[in-house]
């Protein structure tokens, strides 16, 4: 804006005024006439001296002869030669005006007010309106650098002049408004940064350093690099910026502390630079001292840089992965470079500079004669003194210096802005294949566009290097692989491009599946302890963020990287407890068969008639269901077998205690010596009254129970860390605490019942042995409350089968064993004299208790008997209410106590009760 003030000011004090110029003669180049004029900018020299203190405008000594920036110069001219050899401008002849920017802004500034001259005064003329200026070149191609070419673009877009850069990739002269004719036939460098985040990314670095030049080009470049690279998880390690335009003690002491930056990163092992070839060789020097081997990711501006490559301590600082433009088939340049005559030096100062500095440097090797033509022009008045001294009358150099000094990427583009100007000026001439219509004098900003995009870019892609040592001496020129700005994607080339995912650049090491990254605060985010995920969670991936729980029916361990599905377990009929818990079930129903098959072989037998007769059968089949239900405790619970093994066991259960308590309550009114007791318990004694009650509350227990709140299969996941324990659900605890004690409460009155009758004859004392069971019953059930409460698992349900087997044997034992041992192992006592006599026995003490003396019987004397049975008589018959009875045992008269009537039907009524 402050441009064009100046020349709006300028305008009015200097409108239809014109001057003559004289052209300087120090701006070195290379010239050739035409119908039109092309301009070139390329960095034939590596810098100027003296700018530091630079204390009034003079002109700048340039210094450094550089051979690659001088064959790009060669590029130009070999593809404006072939424009004019062909037929794609018939009748036009190309020319050329090409000059030295020294890689400095302000030289090639100087250069474009040149292009800008009038071609009729030489002079770059103010006017107010520039549309139809006609300079003496139309469109120029460069400048290498992107610093000089902003500098320049901002001149040249005032007369809208086209300039085509060949490799000016900074992204800021992508934006149309400032540099609104500024073309390109290389990608910005927002696209190879993007290919370079890209590179880091699937090379699995995190954790990378960034080196630039303090320059439009390095900034631009590290600051999209580093955006893009941490929109894909890649964290900067350190920033480090080499100065451009300080002294040379301010640079070197710079990277001097550059270098130990590099060195005390020791986990950083990959580094980007966006760099000066100038700065990349001071830096490298710097670092071969402290053998540094990292891995260096370089810019377009120096990957195939051969002043880097000839470092002699290059092989110190480890590998180098370049970014390089496209290039296409370059034969016949390589012929072109390979024989160029001497003669054609006319016009050409570059080729003159060459010439001389060949031939002083004549019998050198080619991997020293760079350096050799570098430190000859190092002084640029040396040059200068000593241009004429002799010249070698050979007609060229035909050998492959400067064939080895061809960058590939650079010598396309600059190939491609020639061809893309050709064609935009046969467009724009109106050419067809045998001439041109329109005239040659036309402004430069109609010169139109060809392949290029919105931005003034020619979209192609990157090629990518790996240096490598042949022979002693770093190569780049094998391509290992390429991108792809369109699909945004590497392709292989070499497999030696794989090498790189095996190179570690992190700052923390990868969490492996199972575990969690966890950054401390103010931590970098690739900067992170792995912490085990906990049990029931798990993490799949590298480097996860978070744990995810298991499933349900899943679990997992401490660090694990997947769910394991969790075993289903209850109580399974092969398991060993199982197995042994059944074994006893069924030997109790073996034992119960076997006992009814007694029973029923001596039904008549006063052992089997005291058991209860009828009711002993009710008894087995009652503890048959107890034992039976205890195999629905076993096996996968289902809606069947949960609701019917509780429901069983509680009312087969009650109905054998209801039998037990007829028992006890038949004994102790049969044996009870106080008539008013006897009286008044009589009237209650109803059997199978007792029984049908005692059973048919437990079956209302049981009914309700399943009808609002009964058992259900369970799958419980967790409660245990590996198992889903397939259970029933009791429902309603409160209706199965409520089975229960109603069974504990029939035994306990049993059990009172059984303990005031327990003093009955010695051999069939049936209240002794219900007791007796009642105790085991108590102990069973006492103990299995705390016991069921505390135990998890499957072996839960094995508590209750303990506990149903131990009462069901209990009762099994004290009720039925006694009575088949004296049925099939003591038969004299199976008779209803040994009955009587116990019971006589048992009278005779029972008598002796009431009558608070003892009664003494001489079986000798019949007088003694008879006067001890009318005693006996006498106190029974006061003591106890007898009731009438048929029964029809028979008497042993070697008892003669029994042959009186009364007493003898007396002990037949309580041979009957029993």
């Amino acid at each position: 804006m402050t441009l064009l003030v100046a020349l709006a000011v300028l305008c009015t004090l200097s409108f239809n005024t014109t001057q003559s110029c004289k052209i300087p003669d120090d701006l070195k180049g290379a010239k050739a006439p035409g119908d039109i004029i092309i301009g070139g900018l390329f960095p034939v020299h590596e810098k100027v001296e003296n700018l530091v203190d630079l204390k009034r405008p003079v002109n700048q000594n340039c210094k450094g002869f550089d051979v690659r920036g001088f064959v790009r110069t060669l590029a130009m001219i070999h593809s404006i030669e072939m424009v004019n050899n062909s037929t794609l401008l018939p009748g036009v002849k190309l020319g050329y005006e090409i000059y030295d920017t020294c890689a400095e802004a302000t030289v090639a500034m100087r250069a474009a007010l040149r292009f800008l001259s009038n071609s009729s005064s030489n002079c770059v003329q103010v006017q107010c309106n520039y549309t139809d200026y006609l300079p003496t070149v139309k469109a120029v191609v460069g400048s290498s650098l992107s610093e000089v070419s902003i500098a320049v673009a901002r001149i040249l877009s005032l007369y809208l002049m086209p300039q085509i850069s060949y490799s000016s990739s900074a992204e800021i002269l992508s934006d149309k408004t400032r540099f609104p004719a500024f073309l390109r036939t290389i990608p910005s460098d927002y696209y190879q940064t993007k290919a370079m985040a890209k590179l880091v990314h699937i090379s699995q670095w995190n954790w990378v350093g960034t080196i630039s030049s303090d320059d439009d080009y390095g900034r631009s470049g590290i600051d999209n690099f580093i955006a893009d690279a941490e929109n894909l998880g890649v964290c900067i390690a350190f920033r480090e910026v080499i100065p451009s335009y300080s002294s040379d003690k301010v640079t070197n002491d710079r990277i001097k502390r550059i270098v130990n930056t590099v060195v005390n990163q020791s986990s950083v092992n990959v580094i980007i630079v966006f760099a000066k070839g100038s700065h990349v060789i001071n830096l490298f020097k710097e670092l071969s001292v402290h053998n540094v081997n990292k891995t260096w990711i370089a810019s377009d501006s120096w990957s195939t840089n051969r002043n880097v490559t000839h470092l002699e301590t290059i092989h110190k600082i480890g590998n180098i992965v370049g970014f390089t433009f496209k290039s296409r088939n370059l034969s016949k340049f390589e012929n072109y470079v390979k024989t160029l005559p001497i003669n054609s030096a006319a016009g050409n100062t570059f080729l003159e500079d060459y010439h001389w500095l060949r031939s002083i440097c004549a019998d050198i090797q080619n991997n020293e004669l760079e350096t050799c033509i570098s430190n000859l022009t190092q002084n640029p008045k040396f040059i200068r003194h000593s241009k004429h001294n002799k010249l070698t009358n050979r007609r060229s150099w035909e050998d492959d210096f400067l064939v080895n000094n061809i960058e590939p990427g650079f010598i396309s583009s600059i190939h491609w802005s020639v061809i893309a100007l050709a064609h935009a000026l046969r467009n724009l001439l109106k050419c067809n294949e045998e001439r041109c219509q329109k005239s040659f004098d036309f402004a430069p900003w109609m010169v139109k566009k060809f392949q290029f995009d919105s931005s003034g870019e020619f979209i192609s892609g990157y090629d990518i290097v790996m240096w490598k040592s042949v022979n002693g001496k770093m190569e780049f020129n094998h391509t290992v692989a390429e991108y792809n700005i369109q699909e945004d994607n590497f392709t292989i080339k070499d497999a030696r491009f794989k090498i790189l995912k095996k190179i570690t650049s992190e700052c923390s090491k990868h969490c492996q599946p199972g575990e969690i990254k966890q950054s401390s605060q103010g931590q970098h985010t690739c900067c992170y302890n792995c912490v085990r995920c906990n049990n029931n969670t798990f993490s799949n991936t590298t480097d996860a963020q978070m744990c995810f729980v298991c499933l349900e029916d899943e679990w997992a361990p401490i660090k694990s990287a997947k769910c394991y599905k969790k075993v289903f377990s209850f109580l399974d009929w092969t398991d060993g407890f199982a197995i042994v818990l059944l074994a006893f079930a069924a030997f109790g129903i073996v034992l119960i068969i076997v006992i009814a098959v007694i029973f029923i072989k001596y039904m008549d037998t006063p052992s089997v008639k005291a058991n209860g007769g009828v009711m002993c059968f009710i008894m087995l089949f009652s503890l048959l269901c107890s034992f039976a239900s205890v195999g629905f405790f076993i096996g996968t619970p289902t809606k069947i077998t949960c609701k019917i093994r509780q429901p069983l066991f509680g009312i087969s259960f009650a109905l054998c205690v209801s039998c037990a308590l007829t028992k006890s309550f038949k004994i102790l009114l049969a044996f009870n010596f106080n008539p008013a007791e006897q009286e008044n318990l009589k009237h209650f004694y109803k059997p199978w009254a007792i029984k049908g009650i005692c059973t048919g509350l437990q079956i209302v227990i049981c009914t309700m129970w399943l009808v609002f709140d009964g058992p259900q299969p369970h799958k419980e996941s967790k409660r245990f860390p590996k198992e889903i324990l397939l259970e029933c659900n009791e429902g309603s605890y409160a209706a199965f605490a409520v089975m229960l004690g109603y069974i504990a409460f029939l035994s306990l009155i049993c059990f009172m019942f059984a303990f005031k009758s327990r003093k009955l004859p010695e051999n069939y004392n049936e209240a002794k042995f219900i007791t007796f069971s009642m105790l085991i019953y108590f102990i069973s059930w006492v103990t299995f409350v705390p016991v069921y409460v505390t135990t998890q698992g499957k072996y839960l349900p094995a508590v209750e089968m303990v506990t149903i087997l131990s009462s069901t044997y209990g009762i099994l034992g004290c009720h039925f064993f006694p009575k088949c041992y004296i049925i099939l192992f003591k038969k004299e006592l199976n008779t209803t004299s040994s009955f009587l006599k116990n019971l006589y026995d048992y009278s005779l003490k029972s008598v002796t208790v009431i009558t608070n003396s003892p009664i003494s019987v001489n079986y000798s004397s019949r007088e003694s008997i008879s006067n001890s049975t009318k005693i006996i008589n006498t106190t029974l018959a006061s003591h106890i209410h007898f009731k009438n009875s048929n029964c029809q045992t028979s008497v042993n008269s070697n008892y003669p106590i029994f042959a009186n009537g009364r007493t003898n039907k007396f002990y037949r009524k309580r041979i009957a009760s029993w």
